[in-house]
């Protein structure tokens, strides 16, 4: 029964496919300023609108899992394509992945007159649930690229923090202090003359 339900929004989904990636796309979109979101829908040069082409790309890539009830881990790629661009432009994860939700509402749009026969809402809870599946990868997806984030961060502030006190003692003289050290400045290294540096 499971799978005849699911054969049969399956092929409603095959047929409207184009137009529930197009509206799905859109989706995707409403969380940018309103002005730019013409520009990711036409141009489709990737090095010129990198951000339109990673949705679109990972939209369709999504989609196409999603239908097929691939694995979780074939979400992977696409989910990789669109969260990186928005991690970096440091969307919180519930606008950046609240795309996926709204997926549910397009199907039922564009299905909405299919959606009478019974054996199609059996078929619809099925994807639903997959859409569920896929919102929780999506999740450790981006919580992975924040923690990377993060990390570089640091890593830069720990570099000028140690550039400024290399700086420090040679416009002032005086011990080198070690960010990295809490007790105090670095330890002069004796040269192989015997003097010390």
């Amino acid at each position: 029964m499971h799978r005849e339900r699911a054969a049969v929004l399956k092929t409603l989904l095959g047929r409207k496919r184009d137009e529930i990636v197009r509206g799905w796309f859109r989706a995707a979109l409403d969380i940018y300023p309103e002005n730019m979101v013409p520009f990711y829908e036409k141009e489709k040069d990737p090095f010129a609108n990198p951000v339109g082409t990673a949705i679109s790309g990972g939209i369709e890539g999504l989609f196409d899992a999603l239908v097929s009830e691939a694995p979780p881990g074939a979400y992977l790629p696409y989910l990789d394509r669109i969260l990186q661009v928005r991690c970096v432009q440091d969307i919180p994860a519930s606008r950046a992945i609240w795309f996926i939700f709204a997926l549910k509402g397009v199907i039922r749009n564009a299905l909405a007159d299919e959606l009478a026969h019974p054996a199609a809402v059996g078929g619809l809870l099925v994807i639903e649930s997959g859409i569920d599946r896929m919102a929780a990868c999506a999740f450790d997806v981006y919580a992975g690229y924040r923690t990377k984030i993060a990390e570089i961060r640091v890593n830069e502030i720990r570099s000028r923090v140690s550039t400024l006190a290399r700086m420090s003692k040679i416009r002032y003289g005086g011990p080198e202090i070690d960010p990295e050290r809490k007790d105090g400045p670095i330890e002069p290294t004796p040269a192989s003359d015997g003097s010390v540096r």
